[in-house]
């Protein structure tokens, strides 16, 4: 199988294009396969696609550059046929497609005039044009080039078609011009948008390398040895690690934007006309009986103090849930409804919500004087890198099978669950700090990791992650816990 595109936008727009190649690279660098010219949105070394012949798929991976499929952004993801591949902000735009190898390239006229349709909305006439004498030479076989009853009636289409489209394009104007309108206030704020607060890499064996895979893993057992050490000289972490991990979740969420208009509220929607929707993982941990649920507010409220969305926020654009679930190792996701999310105010980054499980374990909540626990070493737990470190400690087999039924992040973390796969992260530093409303640890962590449990040496929570200095693992920031205390029955 080979990949065509459809460009529906840049500087390859109204032309179909059957690559050969397995392994694809989009940018401006003089190494791309699909190269931009230099200055626009597009990287130098901005995605990659490749076919993997493994599970039989097309796997489209960001490396330098924002990419989007389907109006989300992604790091990585399976491409189906027909998604719509964005190069960047405002960028490139094209149609994926699957070409299969020994089949004549061969286009069908009404195909031809649905691509034509597609094109006209972005690329204008011209490209319309273009893209209909650029397939009739190249994606009609020479039987249907050489029959002229054939292209005599493509050619009556194809003016009808145009024809229709010219004699509305007034009406058609005045329309867009209005819903243009209406948008105009909303445009340039989403054209800030530059990242997903939180992203998840499908990382595995298929579409990494083997160094990759093997020095992640050999991290991962590094830091598995230490804390083996940990627990062996004290009972109190050999509980965190054996009961209290299967109470700390892995918290999944999607949301979108809408806009008043009288008494609706109608969804705001991205350059390509559909919907936004952004994508986040994030962690928490349970703390009572009745599913109670401690994590930060910026993972149970993710446009609180989000400078990629807050210019939508300032033009009054409401964020709405579209989909919120916490899954705890050996457990199925369970839904979360926003309207027990309790938020932490005067800004402190905490929140509680509330979910249904049973058999889960409480974690216990440390609300003593913390200053005399300076310099002592802690445990945080947490799911740091999202889903990169659970595929990577999965066997290649499982990761290929989880990956061939899963089509979304959604379906991904279910298959996950059911085979036993989701568990937290388990690093351990030095208490360094205590400050009235922050704790200074160097416990290391990072995106994915946010809302985690902080264990004291007595393997009670201290604090609540929710911060790390970038560039710089020697700091990471907790709340302490008597804030969250605060949000609970």
């Amino acid at each position: 199988m080979q990949t065509q595109l459809l460009h529906l936008s840049g500087s390859f727009r109204g032309r179909t294009i059957t690559y050969a190649k397995r392994k694809l690279l989009f940018g401006t660098t003089s190494e791309a396969d699909i190269r931009f010219p230099s200055g626009s949105s597009v990287a130098d070394r901005h995605a990659e696609l490749r076919f993997v012949e493994a599970g039989c798929s097309f796997y489209l991976k960001a490396i330098d550059g924002e990419v989007f499929v389907n109006r989300r952004q992604i790091d990585e993801v399976i491409l189906s046929p027909e998604d719509l591949i964005e190069v960047g902000i405002g960028g490139p735009k094209m149609r994926f497609r699957i070409h299969t190898d020994g089949c004549p390239t061969c286009k069908p006229i009404r195909q031809m005039l649905r691509d034509a349709r597609e094109i006209r909305g972005t690329g204008g006439l011209l490209a319309t044009t273009r893209l209909v004498r650029h397939d009739l030479f190249t994606q009609a076989t020479w039987r249907r080039k050489s029959g002229l009853l054939l292209s005599a009636l493509l050619t009556v289409l194809v003016a009808a078609y145009l024809g229709g489209w010219i004699g509305s394009a007034q009406i058609a104007r005045q329309h867009e011009t209005q819903r243009l309108k209406q948008l105009e206030d909303y445009q340039e704020a989403l054209a800030g948008i530059t990242a997903q607060m939180e992203t998840f890499r499908r990382e595995h064996s298929g579409h990494v390398s083997k160094e990759e895979v093997q020095e992640l893993r050999a991290d991962l057992a590094r830091r598995a040895a230490v804390i083996d050490v940990l627990v062996e000289r004290n009972a109190a972490l050999k509980k965190v690690l054996e009961v209290y991990s299967r109470g700390v979740c892995l918290i999944h969420g999607i949301y979108t934007f809408k806009r008043q208009q009288g008494d609706q509220l109608i969804p705001v929607v991205g350059p390509d006309g559909a919907p936004i929707e952004l994508e986040y993982l994030g962690s928490g941990f349970l703390v009572t009986a009745q599913g109670h649920v401690i994590t930060n507010r910026h993972v149970a409220e993710p446009w609180w103090n989000n400078s990629m969305v807050e210019p939508l926020l300032e033009q009054g654009l409401i964020p709405q849930f579209i989909h919120l679930s916490a899954v705890f190792p050996d457990r199925p996701p369970v839904a979360v409804d926003p309207s027990t999310i309790r938020l932490g105010q005067d800004g402190i980054d905490v929140a509680v919500f509330r979910v249904a499980v049973q058999d889960v374990p409480v974690l216990p909540l440390y609300l003593g004087e913390l200053h005399a626990a300076r310099g002592e070493r802690i445990v945080l737990l947490g799911y740091p890198t999202g889903l990169n470190a659970m595929l990577a400690r999965a066997e290649t087999d499982l990761v290929s099978e989880v990956l061939a039924v899963a089509v979304d992040t959604t379906t991904l973390i279910a298959e996950l669950a059911r085979r036993g796969v989701i568990s937290p992260v388990i690093t351990q530093g030095a208490l360094n700090e205590v400050r009235e409303r922050r704790l200074v640890y160097d416990a290391e962590t990072t995106s994915g990791g946010s809302g985690g449990p902080v264990f004291g040496p007595d393997g009670m929570v201290v604090g609540v992650n929710f911060a790390v200095t970038r560039d710089f693992g020697g700091s990471n920031f907790g709340v302490p816990i008597r804030f969250a205390q605060d949000l609970l029955p």
